[in-house]
């Protein structure tokens, strides 16, 4: 549970259900209930007490929209950033905590009860110390040679890390070439570090110090007295450093042509002929992957077998102790568990621990979402939730299909195209029309980290087995409850859940203005996901394949070249600009995504007659405060930091004045003259 677990790292790589192409853009759906003038009057009272109506909206709108939640809203101590979103976490986690604790005490699904009562005993975890990863240390110590390390680390991918772990990742996804195929794909991988410039860095040197000292610390938990743990936590960070010189930058891994390598099990041996890749397949339970297996990076895995043979085996051992316990730390004793966060309070700013009962509830949620997800469901997305949802995609859709033929850089036979990838794809709202089967998972009473082994092998099992075979379109990716929605490539679909269907995002009883611009604007830029510059290359069907005219692409990346060099000449902090190539995709989601909310809004707004404005606020500018508000967040600088080098989304403050910046509608609705900052004029992108 400290790691994520596959369903969540493969969310935007897994398939979900198509449907088919309409002839005619989507309906409108049935219509939301209407905002009673009450509810209308305390959104208002919630909205203007987020505001700073001393910021001129022309001159910073982040500002302006969220200069008071800033001021009058502290950052948690264990909290490096603290959004609107993690408010909205947070009340979920107060629901998700009283469905665990009724299913403890018998009121509810009995594993539930069983997990969460082992994870919240603090003082079992104390006793414990660091004797349930004993067999795992005891593997460990049989690593002696080339042959028995890859045996060992095919175990501990078995049964400790799912997904993400020694050397490198392992994960199943569907085929991009033939998306209803499972395949198995590689991955870089193997470091405690963020990225590979974080060993490298001039400026990242004294995290490197700080990051030796650490694992020294860990590995001294595992009996090494202090100088033989410096002396290994040394030749640990120096091996982790080779693996990372071999990796491929964010920016680049973000080139679906570049990672897409099918080379089967014989292409990964061709690639170094010395590496006993059948005896890591073997330990890891599935021998016969054959041609069902990728690689996104090959020149990382031709570079990973030399690197293991010039390397000690007692160096090995220790690099493979210290990747267990950082894994499994979160189910040992409170010492390891504060000992592990004192390094996340370096990377991050992070000042403190969450409190053990929300640490459980996350965990369980990220790894049993689907189980409690259904409670969570039956609680808080009842009524016409789903309904006025559905209607809202819809509208979105709609809009985004009017705005094709303004834009001057797509060709007829393109457009028609687009709109039958747009017709095809699949909505998923809330949570899956069919719940995933967990009967065969067994947990047992009291001891965490078995509970935690048992789920890895059954999620290992569920997503493993399937391997060759065919993709069920229609599972579901994401746990109901968490504050999250993805667009799926290769399945062509966005998926919404239930955790985010909420307030501010989203309520059947707030003003649709505000609707519009939260989770409208979210449903946007999924669905413009499936149109950026890695999305584009993606059909309907999901299969990565070229299916523009050659113009189309040229001109479209003219206008990407727009959008990768304004957020490029970004500085977030003193000496530190945004990487406009890494984060493009994102950018290009978040400009184009609010553009087609807002013209929803707009054809939403027409059929109906005016509300009374709140404030003085008219609905247009509604629009755009709910737009800004859902991003009004406390960050730390090294979190900061951390978001530039590593995220492919741009820090909060650049999604909201960026695309705002760049829309004229804004310049419209706030009467922006030419040369304010809120309007970039004659310099705006736009792609969508």
């Amino acid at each position: 549970m400290h790691r994520p677990p596959i369903a969540l790292a493969l969310a935007s790589l897994l398939t979900a259900c198509a449907r088919p192409a309409p002839a005619q853009p989507p309906a409108t759906g049935s219509a939301p209930p209407p905002t009673s003038p009450t509810a209308r009057d305390a959104v208002g009272a919630e909205v203007l007490a987020a505001m700073d109506a001393t910021v001129d909206p022309c001159v910073d709108f982040y500002r302006h929209a969220c200069g008071g939640w800033l001021a009058n809203t502290p950052r948690p101590p264990h909290q490096s950033a603290y959004g609107r979103w993690s408010e909205l976490t947070e009340r979920n986690d107060l629901v998700l905590r009283d469905i665990l604790e009724d299913a403890a005490r018998g009121d509810g699904d009995p594993r539930l009860g069983t997990v969460w009562r082992a994870c919240i005993d603090e003082a079992a975890h104390e006793r414990a110390g660091v004797t349930p990863i004993a067999p795992e240390l005891a593997k460990i110590e049989r690593v002696k040679d080339e042959a028995s390390l890859w045996q060992v680390v095919g175990e501990l991918h078995r049964d400790l890390f799912l997904g993400s772990g020694p050397l490198f990742n392992l994960i199943p996804v569907a085929d991009a070439r033939d998306p209803d195929r499972w395949v198995m794909t590689m991955l870089q991988g193997g470091t405690g570090l963020p990225g590979r410039e974080f060993y490298v860095a001039p400026g990242h040197a004294a995290l490197r110090a700080e990051y030796r000292r650490h694992v020294a610390q860990m590995l001294g938990f595992l009996g090494a007295a202090p100088a033989a743990a410096q002396a290994q936590a040394a030749r640990v960070v120096a091996f982790e450093g080779e693996l990372a010189a071999h990796m491929m930058s964010p920016a680049d891994l973000r080139d679906v042509t570049k990672t897409y390598n099918p080379v089967g099990v014989a292409g990964l041996q061709a690639l170094d002929r010395a590496t006993p890749w059948p005896r890591y397949f073997a330990a890891l339970g599935y021998p016969n992957f054959g041609a069902d297996l990728q690689l996104t990076t090959p020149g990382f895995f031709a570079a990973l077998g030399p690197l293991v043979r010039r390397t000690e085996a007692a160096t090995l051992r220790a690099y493979l102790r210290w990747h267990t316990v950082h894994a499994m730390a979160a189910y040992l004793s409170p010492a390891i568990v504060e000992a592990d966060f004192a390094f996340t309070r370096a990377l991050t700013g992070a000042q403190s621990l969450a409190p053990r009962w929300q640490r459980c509830v996350d965990e369980i949620n990220a790894n049993l979402g689907t189980l409690v997800g259904q409670a969570f469901v039956a609680r808080q997305f009842a009524g016409a939730s789903k309904a006025t949802a559905a209607a809202m995609i819809d509208r979105v859709q709609q809009a985004f299909a009017a705005g094709l033929p303004t834009l001057a850089w797509m060709d007829p036979d393109t457009r028609a195209r687009a709109l039958e990838k747009l017709g095809a794809v699949d909505d998923q709202i809330g949570h899956p029309a069919r719940w995933r089967d967990f009967s065969g998972l067994k947990v047992t009473e009291g001891e965490h980290l078995r509970n935690v082994t048992a789920l890895y092998r059954f999620e290992l099992a569920h997503y493993y087995d399937r391997i060759g075979g065919p993709v069920d379109r229609s599972e579901w990716q994401l746990p109901p409850a968490m504050v999250n929605a993805i667009y799926d490539r290769g399945g062509n679909a966005m998926l919404f859940a239930a955790g985010v269907l909420q307030p501010p995002y989203f309520g059947v009883d707030r003003p649709m203005a505000l609707n519009f611009g939260g989770i409208g604007t979210v449903m946007g830029h999924e669905l413009v996901h499936g149109f950026d510059d890695s999305g584009r290359r993606f059909d309907g069907r999901g299969v990565l394949r070229e299916w523009w005219s050659p113009a189309a692409v040229q001109r479209f990346t003219a206008r990407t070249a727009c959008v990768e060099a304004a957020y490029g000449e970004i500085e977030v902090l003193p000496g530190l600009k945004l990487d406009g190539k890494q984060t493009l995709g994102e950018n290009i989601a978040d400009l184009g995504g609010l553009k087609v909310a807002h013209a929803a809004w707009r054809a939403w707004r027409r059929e109906r007659p005016a509300p009374p404005a709140i404030d003085g606020l008219d609905d247009d500018q509604l629009f755009f405060l709910g737009y800004a508000q859902v991003w009004c967040t406390h960050i730390t600088d090294e979190t900061l930091r951390l978001i530039v080098a590593t995220d492919f989304h741009s820090p909060p403050e650049q999604r909201v004045n960026v695309p705002l910046a760049h829309l004229p509608a804004f310049w419209d609705a706030y009467r922006c003259e030419p040369g304010t900052p809120m309007r970039a004029g004659p310099d705006a992108c736009e792609v969508w």
